[in-house]
């Protein structure tokens, strides 16, 4: 799919990439790579990042930096710019995609619980933007991209913590899009509908892929479900020239399922 775009389409840009070991992430990265970004990948686990940057290399064989980082944690998403800036100059486009999630009632939900999905989602969306875009208004030059739901507004049933946090995500999107748009940085969000990613099915339905997803897709009024490159071809499209005049905005990746108007997904819908 990616081969729509020229093999140079975000040459010369740096892009940081959370949650860049696995899933949507990973899908990103490897799209950034291929359309002559160089890129640099993080999460907590630097075993999966190891792996995930050899295989990059491989598919695309451009090489792939990483280095683990808790967006969470303030100090290290300096830490983790500093890394960025020694060894590939400063970065020109940052994906916020790590996430925490997990299914719970509403009534259940306690403030450890939502504080656990606030911080990562939230939280860790500040920290990276934040210790990144100073660079950028300076340079009057790059993208933000934040990962979100579609039409957040509606809720997410059975994912109170979640929707909380992405519809802040949206308005952060905007309102960062409005104050830094003058000084040469756009700021857009994907929101992505279900992918069958791993991380998907084991922290939000707490089973298996195939199990989790099967016969979902005829759903979509496209009559599939999404896949890791359908957002990779989006993500690299908003973060591109060729969206230069776009920004502020929160783009519905999912097949068209918003359109059957229910709150939320109901293939990730708790049961009672």
């Amino acid at each position: 799919m990616l081969e729509i775009f020229q093999p140079n389409a975000l040459k010369g840009e740096v892009a940081v990439i959370t949650g860049g070991g696995s899933g949507l992430g990973y899908g990103m990265a490897r799209a950034f790579a291929q359309v002559g970004a160089t890129v640099v990948i993080t999460s907590r686990s630097a075993e999966r990042l190891a792996a995930a940057t050899a295989r990059i290399g491989e598919e695309t064989g451009r090489h792939c930096g990483s280095m683990p980082c808790d967006v969470r944690d303030e100090a290290g998403v300096q830490r983790l710019r500093d890394y960025v800036e020694e060894r590939y100059g400063p970065a020109t486009i940052v994906v916020n995609n790590a996430a925490a999630n997990f299914p719970m009632r509403a009534e259940r939900l306690t403030s450890r619980a939502l504080a656990a999905v606030v911080d990562t989602d939230l939280y860790g969306t500040f920290h990276l933007t934040r210790g990144f875009v100073p660079a950028m208004l300076e340079a009057r030059h790059g993208a933000v991209l934040n990962i979100t739901l579609p039409v957040p507004e509606r809720g997410f049933p059975g994912f109170a913590a979640c929707g909380a946090a992405k519809a802040a995500i949206v308005s952060l999107t905007a309102t960062w899009a409005y104050e830094w748009g003058p000084r040469g940085v756009r700021v857009n969000a994907i929101a992505p509908g279900p992918v069958p990613t791993e991380g998907v099915a084991a922290n939000m339905l707490s089973t298996t892929t195939p199990a989790a997803f099967a016969g979902a897709g005829g759903d979509t009024p496209l009559g599939r479900l999404g896949a890791p490159d359908d957002i990779a071809a989006a993500a690299v499209f908003l973060c591109s020239p060729a969206a230069s005049w776009i920004t502020g905005q929160n783009l519905v990746v999912d097949g068209g399922i918003y359109l059957n108007r229910a709150p939320a997904p109901q293939v990730l819908a708790p049961r009672p």
